[in-house]
């Protein structure tokens, strides 16, 4: 659902014929008529601390949405409210939110006392609403003794709560021996991150020690010991040492590859995936096989528990942390259960019961995205592929039989990349609490790969000419009968020659990139390395261009001399300018307007092929955008030849245009004939950005706007950890994962294929837009994909199939051509 089809469907709550009941007391069923499809339940005197709503029922339909709106003494609109949508796939589902952890729009937190109002819609898809009901928050097995460190005094899963200020008794220490010191000492601070598990969303790090009530004995302990990060920060400490009660439970001294492989690069063994299977991805059972491997491989390990048996001896487990940075004196909880024939059973109903809450919050639905059909690839030995000089062609490899390794290959290709599908898991949107497949292709050697009965392989090259003496005639134009020879056995296709030189792509076609995060935490020189590799990789897969990865800049002549080193790695691998320099001039903007000017000014030489950032959708951070609009007022009178540009996605940003050179735009600032004229009166010149349906948005439509590029977000954004997509507030971003040895082989998110397709239609067209002046044939088509091709974006009806039939027809009218055009 948009973001307006979501204030439309809030804020007509009121209006919209809810049922109302009066609410019950805790622990009852909420009434409700059966079939509703919205209800109200009214509390005058609000709610008791300690419970949770409790929604079950039954999605008749593929997928469906519910909405849950809770409201305060003092709500009035969207953002005053807590608002919480629901994405759920078909079968059974259970839906539980804490009344004691709500925060409106505006982040606002208020108490369970202040809740007044509860809604219920059933707002997209077919939901049969069965229970309703306030009760008690789930706690941990009796046998478990545990502490939540954070702001709350009652902590997760009915733990004692541990802050700064806790006396012994407030912990479980009465009747226990007393420390003389106070439990928790350190220099503190809180973490408290967006993440759907109460127990190690927040702590403290900075910890010295913690003395922590209980009696004595052997304990079964265990310590979640890392916090979990948010944006683009992961912490990373390589020394760590973690001692209770005196005996050492963790001893880490790690360099920096060996924390990635530990820390950065695992990831979940999904145990097949949806795609597959032959159970139907809709049915009950196909989630819950992702979900139980995602959560047993990987997701029951965040945080980084450590587990020990401990002695306590004068009923009191003393824990001391030590490290070289603060993050690795991080502690987000503690458990313990006394060490007996029972304890492991013990830890293992909790660990259940934390692995039936995340499944619970987190629903797997089928992707109803595959990549493969929105791009051009062709069965390899199937049928005849025409092909120009310097084309890039896809082709899928399916082995019915195991052929062992490529030993050689006879095709007409250069710029060879063979890829292998590998699906991980990621939401479904940007922010929704719902997960789906994700494809991406990985990069492998063929010669060190066995082909096995049953894979399929993935090839992507650059057409070359074919050699004469390989050559044969399909009417009037040569063919040439590519080979893959394999340990046991070989594989052919038939091209047939088109004699034409396919033109480069006219404009820069890419994706917004920044430095790999895991690299910059340790190394600035390896985290540049691998940009460049990234850029030599793109222009190899045929991406024509790229935002890319960029220092700040300061006036010293070091920092001058790495910008335009880094302004130029891009140019240096192939790729087209101009570069938008996304962040630059928004980390100089609290700099000296003299120094800003100096910077510039020394790197007056990148001028003419850099694009400057100065606004960045505006409207959504008013003291960035009064500080930018501020700087681009001056830096237009002191530099009037700098190229400087807004990203614009409301079309009531069309007012700033004119204090601009350069734009970016999204469908929605508006991308339709209006637009793109009233741009051009203004004379500045326009680009696309994040659009969807990257193989249409990056060639059909990018030439029918004659917009100047477009570059899609983003290649290297994990929010946190790469390979959890329910960390922080939204999903992780990335065209590339994260690995090692990334340079050699890397792994790419499928749909930048569908970009490349787009870039290959691109060329096409543009070779048809050259030989329109020329011949009449190609005059009448060009007119014909005007007019089918809409300038009003939101108005597309050209699918894969049509634009399929679209090359085709180029192809077909360059047939009859015999010269080389």
């Amino acid at each position: 659902m948009s973001y307006v089809n979501a204030l439309l469907c809030l804020s007509s709550l009121l209006y919209a014929g809810f049922a109302f009941s009066a609410a019950p007391s805790s622990n009852e069923p909420l009434s409700f008529s059966q079939g509703t499809k919205k209800q109200l339940w009214r509390y005058d005197e609000g709610i008791e601390k300690g419970k949770e709503l409790v929604l079950k029922g039954k999605v008749l339909s593929k997928q469906a949405r519910l909405l849950v709106r809770i409201d305060h003494p003092k709500s009035h609109h969207y953002f005053s409210r807590f608002n919480h949508e629901q994405l759920l796939s078909q079968g059974q589902f259970t839906v539980r939110l804490d009344l004691d952890s709500l925060k409106t729009g505006h982040k606002f937190a208020f108490s369970a006392d202040q809740i007044r109002r509860l809604y219920y819609a059933a707002i997209d898809g077919d939901i049969q609403l069965l229970d309703a009901h306030i009760s008690s928050k789930p706690t941990a097995p009796s046998q478990l003794v545990g502490w939540d460190f954070g702001s709350q005094k009652t902590g997760a899963w009915g733990f004692y709560g541990v802050t700064p200020g806790s006396r012994w008794e407030d912990i479980g220490g009465i009747g226990l021996t007393k420390p003389n010191d106070v439990p928790l000492r350190g220099n503190l601070r809180q973490r408290n991150r967006p993440y759907h598990d109460a127990l190690i969303r927040d702590g403290f790090e900075g910890i010295q020690s913690v003395t922590l009530p209980l009696k004595n004995g052997l304990w079964r302990v265990r310590l979640w010991t890392s916090d979990i990060g948010e944006w683009e920060y992961l912490p990373h400490p390589l020394k760590r040492k973690v001692v209770i009660n005196e005996q050492t439970v963790l001893a880490q001294d790690l360099n920096a590859d060996q924390w990635q492989e530990k820390y950065y690069f695992n990831q979940p063994d999904l145990g097949g995936s949806l795609a597959s299977s032959t159970i139907e991805p809709h049915q009950n059972n196909s989630p819950k096989r992702m979900a139980d491997p995602f959560w047993d491989s990987f997701m029951i390990n965040r945080g980084n528990p450590i587990d020990a048996v401990v002695k306590v001896e004068n009923e009191q487990l003393h824990i001391t942390l030590e490290s070289d940075v603060p993050a690795g004196t991080f502690l987000s909880a503690v458990i313990a259960t006394p060490w007996n024939e029972a304890s492991e059973n013990i830890m293992a109903r909790f660990d259940q019961l934390r692995k039936d809450a995340f499944i619970e919050q987190w629903p797997i639905l089928p992707s109803p995205y595959q990549w493969q059909d929105h791009s051009n690839i062709a069965l390899f030995g199937n049928d005849t592929t025409w092909v120009a000089h310097s084309e890039q062609i896809e082709f899928k490899i399916e082995f019915d039989q195991a052929y062992g390794h490529l030993l050689s290959h006879t095709l007409p290709i250069t710029d060879a990349i063979w890829l292998k599908e590998k699906r991980i898991l990621g939401r479904v949107g940007g922010q929704e609490r719902a997960l789906t497949e994700r494809v991406y292709l990985e990069a492998f050697d063929p010669q060190h790969t066995e082909a096995k009965t049953g894979d399929i392989w993935y090839l992507f090259a650059k057409i070359k000419k074919a050699k004469t003496q390989s050559t044969s005639r399909i009417g009037q134009h040569s063919s040439s009968i590519g080979a893959l020879t394999f340990s046991y056995g070989s594989l052919q296709h038939t091209f047939a020659h088109l004699p034409i030189h396919l033109p480069r792509s006219p404009v820069p076609v890419g994706i917004y990139m920044d430095y790999a995060p895991h690299l910059s935490w340790f190394s600035t020189d390896l985290a540049i390395e691998q940009s460049q590799c990234d850029y030599r990789f793109l222009q190899r897969l045929g991406v024509s261009g790229v935002a890319p990865a960029l220092p700040t800049p300061s006036t010293k002549p070091e920092s001058i001399k790495a910008f335009k080193k880094a302004i130029q790695a891009p140019l240096m691998a192939g790729l087209q300018a101009p570069f938008p320099a996304y962040t630059p001039l928004k980390r100089m903007v609290n700099q000296p307007l003299h120094e800003q000017i100096s910077v510039l000014q020394a790197l007056k030489q990148s001028h003419p092929y850099t694009l400057w950032s100065l606004a960045d959708e505006p409207g959504l951070f008013i003291d960035m955008d009064e500080k930018l609009n501020q700087l681009n007022t001056q830096l237009a009178d002191f530099l009037p030849t700098l190229r400087r540009y807004a990203q614009l996605n409301h079309g009531e940003h069309s007012t700033l245009v004119s204090q601009y050179s350069d734009v970016l735009i999204n469908q929605g600032y508006g991308l339709n004939k209006a637009s793109f004229e009233a741009l051009k009166q203004a004379n500045v010149r326009y680009y696309l950005y994040n659009l969807p349906n990257l193989r249409y948005a990056s060639g059909l439509y990018l030439w029918r706007s004659k917009a100047g590029g477009f570059w899609q977000w983003h290649g290297r954004m994990p929010t946190a950890h790469p390979f959890d997509p329910t960390d922080g507030r939204e999903d992780d971003v990335q065209f590339f994962l994260p690995k090692k040895n990334s340079c050699d082989y890397p792994t790419i998110r499928a749909d930048l294929i569908n970009m490349r397709t787009g870039i290959n239609d691109l060329r096409w067209l543009s070779w048809l837009s050259q030989n329109a002046n020329h011949d009449i044939h190609f005059a009448i088509l060009h007119h014909e994909l005007e007019q089918i091709i809409a300038l009003d974006f939101s108005k597309k009806t050209i699918f894969n199939k049509e634009i399929n039939a679209i090359i085709e027809k180029i192809k077909k009218l360059a047939q009859t051509m015999p010269l080389d055009r």
